[in-house]
C-alpha cells in the first residue's frame, strides 16, 4: 500500500520504518528541515547537534531504548544520576530519591515521612484508573497533608499548567512519578542522531523522506486520500491509499475539514513548550535541574544541560535551557530571545550571584504550540481512535498515549501499536 506519513518525529519515522519493512510504499511528509519533531536538534556550533527542547530517557523507556540499540547507537547511550533538585522560597533543594526526600529540610520530619509513604504506594500502584477521576491538586493535598503539597506539588502545577493546575487529574501525576528513574539517559552528541538513523533505515527500506515539506489540506478522491502540499513555494497534490497524521487532533481536522474533536473553550486547551537557551563560558549552578516552583518566575525549569553530560562534546561550551509551558495569549510566547535573557537574568543572578550577563556567548529561544496536554478528570472518554471521519486518514498523536506523559519512548510504542493495528486492519 502507499502510506503517507505526515510529522517527522520519533512517531512518524518509527511508523514509516516498520511500514517499509513490512513491504509498503512510504512517504514522510515534515515540515522542518531536520527530523525529529519535538525532539528535533539545531547546530550550536559547525557539526554539534543540541535538541530544541530538554530531552532524557529514563530506565523504563523500554520502546526508546530497543530502537536505539536497533539503529546501532547503543554504545552511545550514556546513563547518568545527576542532581535534581526543587526551589522553595529561591533556594534548590535536593529531592531525587527516598534518601533526599527524608532529608528534604523545608518540611518536617512527619511531612517528610508522610510524602515517602504517598509517593512509594504511587510507584507500586500499577494503574492509573483509580485516581483519574480526581485532580491531583485535590487528591495530594489530602494525602500529603497541606503542608507538604503546598510546599512541592501545588507550586509545581501551578508553574507548569499555569491557571489549568486545578483541572489536572491525578492520572497524569501518577504516571510522572511511576515511570520516572532517578537514573537518565542520553545518547552522547544527541538524539539527532537517532532520527537520522531512523530517516536513512526508512531510505534504506524503500521509503521517501521529504523535509521542507508543508502539507495544506487532506481530502478523499475515488482513489484514495490526496494530501496537498508545498515545498519550496510550489503547490502539489500526492496521492496515497492510507495517510498517519502524527499532528495534534484538531490541526488534522482543520487540514481534513473535519469537525473539530474537542473544541477547547477560551483559556483551556493544550500549552505551548518555550525553551531558552543559553551558551554560558562558565557554568551556573553545577545542578542538572532546578524545579523552579514559583508561579510568577518566568520559566519552571532550569536545566544545566552540560552539569550532566559535560562539556567535552560541546567545544567547551556550558549549556543552559530555561523552560516553561505558556497558555494562549501570554506575551512571553511574542517576545525576543534577547527579551527573554533580560527577564531570566534576576533568577540566574539569585541562583549564583555572580552571574553575569557577559557570561552568555549565544543565546537561542524556541516555542512549540499544542506540544503538551491539559489531561483533566475526562480526558480519557475524549482520545481519539486511530480511525478518523475521513476513509484512509488515520491519527497517531502524543495526544493518545494516556495516562503517560509525551515523550520519545510513548510516541515509539504508539507508532508501533499503530502499525500492528493497520496490518491487523488490512489482513
Amino acid at each position: 500500500m502507499r502510506y503517507g506519513i505526515i510529522g517527522g518525529g520519533a512517531l512518524g519515522l518509527t511508523a514509516s520504518l516498520r511500514l517499509a519493512q513490512a513491504g509498503h510504499e512510504v512517504r514522510v511528509l515534515e515540515r522542518e528541515s531536520v527530523p525529529g519533531g519535538l525532539a528535533s536538534s539545531f547546530e550550536v556550533a559547525p557539526g554539534i547537534w543540541l535538541e530544541r527542547y530538554y530531552h532524557h530517557l529514563f530506565r523504563s523507556d523500554k520502546a526508546a531504548i530497543r530502537v536505539i540499540e536497533e539503529m546501532g547507537l547503543g554504545p552511545r547511550l550514556t546513563w547518568h544520576r545527576p542532581v535534581t533538585t526543587v526551589q522553595v522560597g529561591g533556594v534548590p533543594y535536593q529531592l531525587d530519591s527516598p534518601a533526599s526526600l527524608l532529608r528534604f529540610p523545608p518540611l518536617s520530619v512527619i511531612d517528610r515521612l508522610r510524602m515517602a509513604a504517598v509517593l512509594a504506594l504511587l510507584r507500586v500502584l500499577p494503574s492509573a484508573r483509580l485516581l483519574e477521576a480526581v485532580e491531583a491538586d485535590r487528591w495530594m493535598a489530602l494525602a500529603c497533608g497541606a503542608s507538604g503539597h503546598g510546599v512541592v506539588w501545588r507550586p509545581l502545577l501551578q508553574a507548569k499548567f499555569g491557571s489549568q493546575y486545578r483541572r489536572v487529574s491525578m492520572a497524569w501525576l501518577w504516571a510522572r512519578l511511576h515511570d520516572r528513574t532517578s537514573q537518565l539517559g542520553y545518547l552522547r552528541q544527541g538524539f539527532h542522531q537517532l532520527y537520522e538513523a531512523l530517516a536513512d533505515a526508512t531510505v534504506a527500506a524503500g521509503g521517501t523522506i521529504d523535509l521542507g515539506c508543508d502539507v495544506r489540506a487532506i481530502r478523499r478522491d475515488g482513489s484514495g486520500v490526496v494530501v496537498t502540499v508545498s515545498t519550496a513555494g510550489e503547490t502539489r497534490d500526492l496521492p496515497f491509499d492510507r495517510v498517519i497524521s502524527t499532528l495534534p487532533p484538531h490541526v488534522t481536522s482543520r487540514l481534513a475539514g473535519l469537525p473539530a474533536p474537542d473544541r477547547p473553550r477560551p483559556g483551556s486547551g493544550p500549552l505551548s513548550a518555550q525553551c531558552v537557551i543559553l551558551a554560558l563560558d562558565r557554568p551556573l549552578t553545577g545542578t542538572y535541574w532546578i524545579g523552579v516552583g514559583d508561579a510568577a518566575a518566568p520559566f519552571l525549569a532550569i536545566v544545566e544541560h552540560t552539569a550532566m553530560l559535560g562539556t567535552e562534546d560541546y567545544g567547551g561550551r556550558h549549556l543552559l535551557y530555561l523552560g516553561a509551558y505558556r497558555e494562549t495569549g501570554d506575551a512571553r510566547l511574542s517576545m525576543t530571545t534577547e527579551e527573554l535573557v533580560d527577564l531570566a537574568a534576576p533568577r540566574l543572578r539569585a541562583l549564583n550571584p555572580d552571574f553575569d550577563p557577559a557570561w552568555v556567548q549565544t543565546s537561542w529561544a524556541f516555542t512549540a504550540p499544542n506540544a503538551q496536554p491539559v489531561v483533566d478528570r475526562d480526558y480519557r472518554s475524549r482520545i481519539p481512535p486511530f480511525e478518523t471521519g475521513l476513509e484512509g486518514l488515520f491519527l497517531a498523536t502524543m495526544f493518545q498515549v494516556y495516562p503517560h506523559d509525551r515523550g520519545q519512548n510513548y510516541s515509539i510504542e504508539l507508532a508501533e501499536r499503530l502499525v500492528a493495528h493497520l496490518e491487523r486492519d488490512r489482513r
